[in-house]
C-alpha cells in the first residue's frame, strides 16, 4: 500500500514540476520585443536574414494573445511556447539527430491588409537573464537564426 502511495506521490510530484516549467518558460516570455537581429548559417557561413520585422515592437500577453506593431500597422493572433522532442538535420556534423527542444510558436495577421507572420521556431533559449530570446527554425541546408530583445 505504501509502495502505491510512494509511486501515486511521485507521478504527481513530476507532474506538477513539469506543468510549472512549463509556465515559467511562458511567463518569462511575456511582454515587448523587438527582432534586434536575424541570420542564416550554412556551410558557405552566416549572411544577414531581413523579415521585414525589424522595425516593430511584438508583444505577447499571458493569455496566449499576440501582436505585432509597426507605425499605424497591426497584426493580432496568438503565441505558443513548450517542450519538444524533435529529430532534426544537424548542419554542421552532416546527420539527423532527436534533440529535446523548447518549441515557440508567433501567428499574427492583419485580414484587412492580408498580411500574415506565422513563425515556429524549433527551438530557443533565453539569454542574458531573460532579455534575449535565441530561436532557430532548422532546414535542411541552412539555419535561421532570430534574437529578439526585451523591451
Amino acid at each position: 500500500m505504501n509502495r502505491k502511495i510512494n509511486k501515486a506521490f511521485f507521478y504527481m510530484a513530476t507532474l506538477v514540476m513539469v506543468s510549472s516549467c512549463s509556465k515559467d518558460l511562458e511567463d518569462r516570455l511575456v511582454g515587448n520585443w523587438k527582432l534586434k537581429t536575424a541570420w542564416k548559417s550554412q556551410p558557405s557561413g552566416t549572411s544577414e536574414l531581413r523579415t521585414g520585422y525589424e522595425q516593430g515592437l511584438f508583444h505577447l500577453e499571458n493569455n496566449g494573445k499576440a501582436s505585432y506593431t509597426e507605425g499605424t500597422d497591426t497584426l493580432v493572433g496568438y503565441w505558443k511556447a513548450g517542450k519538444q522532442n524533435k529529430g532534426i538535420y544537424n548542419n554542421s556534423e552532416g546527420h539527423w539527430e532527436s534533440r529535446n527542444m523548447q518549441f515557440l510558436l508567433l501567428n499574427m495577421e492583419d485580414r484587412q491588409q492580408t498580411r500574415r507572420l506565422e513563425w515556429r521556431f524549433d527551438d530557443f533559449d533565453l539569454k542574458n537573464d531573460g532579455r534575449i530570446i535565441r530561436a532557430v527554425q532548422y532546414t535542411l541546408g541552412y539555419d535561421r537564426f532570430y534574437e529578439f530583445e526585451k523591451r
